[in-house]
């Protein structure tokens, strides 16, 4: 095989294995809340069983808001009485027990493990509505 061939074959591999990681790293996620809340950087939220349109995150500190003390979730079209649980990871707390959806609106409040006030550096919340 000639030296241009073999220069030519490694580039076109090399596009290829470009193009298809970029291919595989798009979100894909059905959650059109968007992160205009931040808690110690940004939050990742997924969603499951529902389209949530809007979070609004309150806390437990005046400041830097660290402490998660209570979410509010707003659906899309989703009907009354449906359940709602969330898994907050990348931190450290407690849990949090939410309400049933009512007029497309679910509030979660902390449930502290000890003495916490909040749930500490909240970095992702996976919301389930069965």
């Amino acid at each position: 095989m000639r030296k241009s061939a073999k220069i030519l074959t490694a580039l076109s591999v090399a596009g290829l294995a470009v193009a298809a990681g970029s291919a595989f790293t798009g979100t894909g996620v059905t959650n059109a809340a968007g992160e205009t809340q931040f808690v110690g950087g940004t939050v990742s939220q997924s969603v499951t069983g529902a389209t949530l349109t809007n979070i609004a995150y309150s806390y437990a500190d005046a400041g830097p808001n660290t402490l998660v003390n209570s979410i509010a979730l707003t659906f899309s079209g989703t009907a009354d009485g449906r359940v709602v649980s969330v898994a907050p990871s990348g931190g450290s707390g407690g849990t949090f027990t939410c309400t049933a959806v009512s007029s497309n609106a679910s509030t979660c409040t902390f449930v502290p493990a000890t003495t916490e006030t909040g749930y500490t550096n909240l970095g992702s919340l996976a919301v389930t509505v069965s």
